[in-house]
């Protein structure tokens, strides 16, 4: 494997970016050429969600799933951080093969990196969800609507970008969103058996 500093961004990629990700957030398809498509900025573009990752433990703290309530912070930290390395390679094994056989291989990277700077919108969106409930201003069950419709939006623009990163039609793109759906609801299924368990 090559030697990758993860913390070496090129100037002006951290703005390309995040530039890239706004855009596929308001879904415009100039979107696409913001993301670098090489194997050294699709390695980079994994510490975005790396950074993002303390937001997803400091809400599983305050709302934890009942198989967790009993474990320790470290523990939940684990199995967490065991459940986003899961969701990565569950999801991007699968969009590997696909890409392959519709011959899109060459922009995998690109949706690599288009990926990992999308969890910024997507961290965004259910900021002012997360601050309501941590306030104490709203109960989980009161905002369950907006967190379904938040989670929608999400998903939708994942697809969206999928069709024009990938160049695939918007019908693939929906498999794929599919399958990554698939992927994070049954790893979160698999993490809360796993904490019943311990």
């Amino acid at each position: 494997m090559r030697g990758v500093n993860m913390f070496d961004f090129k100037k002006g990629e951290i703005k390309r970016n995040l530039l890239g990700g706004l855009e596929v957030a308001l879904f415009m398809p100039v979107a696409r050429k913001r993301f670098g498509n090489s194997y050294e900025e699709a390695l980079r573009s994994f510490v975005i969600p790396i950074l993002l990752f303390p937001l997803t433990l400091l809400a599983v703290y305050f709302y934890p799933h009942e198989g967790l309530t009993n474990d320790s912070s470290h523990t939940i930290a684990l199995l967490y951080s065991l459940r986003l390395t899961a969701t990565w390679a569950l999801f991007l094994i699968p969009v590997y093969w696909i890409v392959k056989e519709v011959d899109r291989k060459q922009h995998f990277y690109q949706f690599v990196v288009a990926m990992n700077w999308l969890s910024v919108p997507a961290t965004l969106v259910f900021l002012p969800v997360a601050w309501m409930l941590f306030s104490g201003g709203h109960t989980l069950q009161e905002m369950y609507p907006i967190i379904v419709f938040l989670t929608v939006y999400t998903y939708s623009f994942m697809a969206f970008m999928a069709t024009y990163v990938l160049r695939i039609p918007w019908e693939l793109a929906g498999f794929v969103t599919m399958i990554s759906m698939c992927v994070n609801d049954s790893t979160l299924d698999i993490l809360h058996w796993v904490g019943a368990i311990l």
